[in-house]
């Protein structure tokens, strides 16, 4: 992931973005999403790493694939 400022960052390999999520979970009121093939392609490229499941389920994420 790249930081492109204002706390949010791009997938080098597909360009989606995605905001920081906070220390206590997801902010249920932002206006801006990250579709689950978006986040399943960022996860996959970083090694399937937990800290790029973006709120979604590994089998979620899998299934997107």
């Amino acid at each position: 992931m790249n930081y492109i400022g204002d706390g949010r960052y791009e997938c080098p390999s597909c360009h989606a973005t995605a905001g920081v999520i906070p220390e206590d979970g997801w902010n249920d009121d932002d206006d801006e999403t990250l579709s689950v093939y978006d986040a399943a392609l960022i996860w996959a490229s970083n090694g399937k790493d937990e800290d790029y499941m973006f709120g979604y389920t590994e089998e979620e994420l899998e299934n997107a694939l």
